[in-house]
């Protein structure tokens, strides 16, 4: 069941703990349970046992096709859903807090520079953006937990649906072993997809 993405604010952005909560709660309910969502899916060593030559019967086919079918729908409805919602909180968080920088400096530069010699205190008056800093500093940690989780997803996901990428939906063609590297490609490939 996904998780209801919160209303993007600039206030949410700058008391975060609502926004990182949620994408906890969205990890910890697509990411972390993707192997018990995949279970009812055939892996490549079952789907090998079936093999692939003229032996098979027609609902031997049409039921790994199924499957093949349902692990794509669970990935690319679930798993590649969750993960943009994910990256749509952190790219607003990260734009609201550069333009607010970008309006903090312009602010500054405005302002009448006095030689610090005749009125040392004029620099406490000129704005800062330390919590700008503090929003940049959040998501570029959670990026970074982004990275990690995907990449053992993926992993994950190349080792139950080999022939997750060998469609139109996306380009990308995983591999077992890849150690989630061509996530990147795969999600990539799918959002373009969304776009047309």
């Amino acid at each position: 069941m996904p998780v209801e993405k919160p209303a993007l604010t600039p206030e949410l952005c700058y008391s975060a703990e609502t926004l990182r909560r949620f994408l906890f709660l969205s990890r910890s309910l697509t990411d972390d349970t993707i192997s018990a969502d995949l279970n009812s899916i055939p892996t490549v060593k079952e789907s090998k046992i079936l093999g692939s030559g003229s032996s098979w019967t027609k609902p031997e086919r049409e039921k790994v096709g199924s499957r093949r079918r349902a692990c794509k729908d669970f990935v690319y409805s679930s798993v590649f859903e969750s993960w943009k919602v994910r990256d749509e909180i952190l790219e607003y968080c990260d734009k609201i807090a550069n333009e607010r920088k970008s309006e903090i400096s312009a602010t500054a530069a405005k302002k009448s520079k006095v030689d610090p010699r005749l009125d040392p205190y004029e620099a406490r008056d000129l704005p800062t953006y330390t919590k700008e800093e503090d929003i940049l500093s959040w998501v570029a940690s959670e990026r970074g937990v982004e990275d990690i989780v995907r990449d053992r997803s993926w992993s994950i996901i190349c080792e139950r649906c080999l022939d997750i990428g060998t469609d139109s939906a996306s380009g990308a063609t995983p591999m077992v072993g890849d150690n989630g590297s061509g996530w990147r490609l795969a999600f990539q490939t799918w959002k373009n997809s969304k776009l047309h």
